[in-house]
């Protein structure tokens, strides 16, 4: 299981005082963390330095989000989750509501982590990287450009191929 950073890590994450912190601090960590830990699937940070900074990273930022929603908990908690007035509407979301369903929250240290360390195949996200993807679905020039195959270059599970009249180049770079 994956440890919560401490609340002296998210005042050097956020750049505020150790001092302003409630105690609700820790539960947002702790919160943040879980959440991470169920989107990713991952039980421990990663082993490579870069992306263990990019998972604590994207719970410091989570766990700031949650530490500064919660004095609009009660707000955000009414049934009154939408409004129109004139030909103006807007519906209320939650960060947790974004999160639950697999969605980018518009945080940006969350989602680039969600996309490049979510387990393949045992995430409930929508999207991955291309590093995520089954290696057979991923093409990989002689300069070591990757990229996912369309239809017209896949071999399905049954040793046939897609019949597509498509335009495969140039392909989209990916990565």
């Amino acid at each position: 299981m994956l440890s919560a950073p401490s609340t002296a890590e998210l005042a050097a994450f956020t750049g505020r005082a150790v001092g302003t912190f409630s105690a609700f601090a820790t539960q947002a960590l702790a919160q943040a963390t879980l959440l991470f830990t169920i989107t990713t699937q991952l039980g421990d940070y990663p082993e490579d330095d870069d992306a263990e900074q990019l998972a604590r990273n994207a719970i410091l930022e989570l766990a700031d989000r949650i530490y500064l929603e919660q004095p609009y908990a009660a707000a955000k908690a009414t049934p009154y989750n939408s409004e129109t007035i004139g030909s103006y509407s807007y519906a209320k979301g939650g960060t947790f509501s974004r999160v639950r369903e697999g969605e980018r929250i518009g945080l940006f240290w969350w989602d680039l982590a969600i996309d490049e360390l979510a387990v393949a195949d045992r995430s409930i996200v929508d999207s991955g990287s291309v590093a995520n993807l089954d290696r057979a679905d991923v093409y990989v020039d002689g300069d070591g450009n990757r990229y996912v195959l369309g239809p017209a270059e896949y071999t399905g599970p049954d040793g046939l191929g897609l019949d597509v009249n498509a335009e495969l180049n140039p392909r989209p770079r990916l990565g």
